[in-house]
C-alpha cells in the first residue's frame, strides 16, 4: 500500500483548505475584493463565507428558496441560513416571504449582490481556464478520471466522519 502518496495528498488538501482560513481572508476573497471597484464591498467580502459567494452566484438565475439553493450548491440548509444572515445584514440579498405559503422565504440579489455575484463569477471563470490550460497539457483524459474518482472517493469518506 502506498500510504506516502495518500499523507501528500491528504497534506495537500489541508493546505487548500487551510488558505480559506487566512486572516486577511481567503486568496478567492482576496482576488474579488481586488477586482471590485467599491472599496465598501471590498470590505464586506472579505467578512463573508465561501457559501454565501456560492449563494450569490447561484441568486443570479432568480429569486429561490435556502432548500433550492441548499441543493443547488450541496451545502446543509442550515449552512445556507447563517450565510443568508450575513448577506441580508450587508444588503446584498433581500428576504420576503411568498405571499401563498408565509412559511417559504425568497431569497433574491440587492445590486450590490449582482456586483459581488459576477466578480465572483469571472474569478471562477478565471479558475476554470487557468485548471484546463495547466492540467490538461500535463495530465492526459484517463489520468484526470482517476484523479476525479479519487478525490469523490475521499470526499465521500469523509462524510461519514
Amino acid at each position: 500500500m502506498n500510504t506516502d502518496a495518500i499523507t501528500d495528498i491528504r497534506q495537500t488538501i489541508e493546505r487548500l483548505r487551510t488558505q480559506h482560513g487566512n486572516a486577511h481572508g481567503s486568496k478567492e476573497q482576496q482576488w474579488i475584493q481586488a477586482h471590485l471597484t467599491d472599496d465598501r464591498l471590498g470590505e464586506i467580502v472579505l467578512k463573508l463565507s465561501i457559501v454565501a459567494f456560492h449563494i450569490l452566484s447561484t441568486l443570479e438565475a432568480g429569486a429561490q428558496t435556502g432548500i433550492e439553493i441548499a441543493d443547488k450548491i450541496n451545502v446543509t440548509r442550515g449552512g445556507v441560513t447563517r450565510a443568508a444572515k450575513k448577506l441580508l445584514q450587508y444588503n446584498l440579498i433581500n428576504a420576503e416571504k411568498h405571499p401563498d405559503d408565509k412559511k417559504k422565504i425568497y431569497y433574491s440579489l440587492t445590486a450590490d449582490g449582482q456586483t459581488v455575484a459576477k466578480v465572483h463569477d469571472q474569478l471562477h471563470e478565471l479558475i476554470k481556464k487557468r485548471l484546463v490550460n495547466k492540467l490538461t497539457v500535463k495530465y492526459s483524459p484517463d489520468q484526470l478520471q482517476v484523479v476525479a474518482a479519487f478525490l469523490n472517493d475521499l470526499y465521500r469518506l469523509e462524510q461519514d466522519f
